[in-house]
């Protein structure tokens, strides 16, 4: 019977710690603070009078978190969406496209499967949009995908 209270404790807790983890690493699900972060510095309102695809920014330096204070200086505050921008989550050249993103805002020509050397940098507040056909747009048009969350290409 003990041995029946622990086992039942022991996943309760199981499932309430994964549950929290979920929580706190959701992306695009929106928070206590009026907003749904999309990755670490961009995120949208969650306001029914807010049209869904106005994507903002916080500035430079700062991350996007579940706080009152939506933006907060990195490091300060762990992000409410953790990206893995810095691991690869930006495309590669794999020969079916002439052009990739490489980092919000700028981009590269491939040749083939491998990456060219001549880096293009969008106008400023314009973010890397090739699947657009544009190649860079307002953050707005690109609504809620990024195609490639780097500060700057690797």
């Amino acid at each position: 019977m003990q041995q029946s209270q622990i086992l039942r404790n022991l996943c309760f807790f199981v499932a309430f710690s994964s549950m929290a983890v979920v929580v706190l690493g959701l992306c695009n699900n929106c928070q206590e603070n009026g907003v749904a972060c999309l990755n670490e510095t961009h995120y949208r309102f969650c306001s029914p009078n807010v049209a869904p695809n106005q994507i903002a920014r916080c500035s430079d330096g700062q991350v996007c978190t579940s706080l009152g204070i939506i933006c907060i200086e990195k490091g300060a505050y762990d992000p409410a969406c953790s990206d893995s921008a810095a691991d690869g989550s930006c495309p590669t050249c794999d020969g079916s496209s002439m052009f990739v993103c490489t980092s919000r805002t700028t981009f590269q020509m491939c040749d083939g499967s491998t990456l060219t050397s001549q880096v293009t940098k969008c106008k400023d507040n314009k973010i890397c949009s090739i699947k657009s056909g544009k190649y860079c747009v307002d953050l707005c048009e690109a609504g809620v995908s990024v195609e490639c969350d780097r500060e700057a290409p690797l």
